[in-house]
């Protein structure tokens, strides 16, 4: 798992053995929101956001085949 981060966006690359997803993360964003489950590999593009924090993240493409 890496982190991308920008001025006002949270990018978080996911491989598949991270999977399932949820958010928050362990060491990350402790505590800012209820611990939420998406279904990043149920998704076309491989990317999902959080709906409580909007990070944004992102299946590994090379993981997700």
């Amino acid at each position: 798992m890496s982190v991308k981060k920008n001025k006002e966006l949270k990018k978080i690359i996911i491989k598949k053995s991270d999977l399932p997803l949820s958010c928050p993360r362990e060491n990350y964003l402790k505590l800012s929101h209820p611990k939420i489950f998406l279904p990043i590999e149920k998704k076309d593009s491989n990317i999902i956001k959080c709906p409580y924090c909007s990070t944004l993240y992102e299946l590994d493409e090379d993981e997700a085949a």
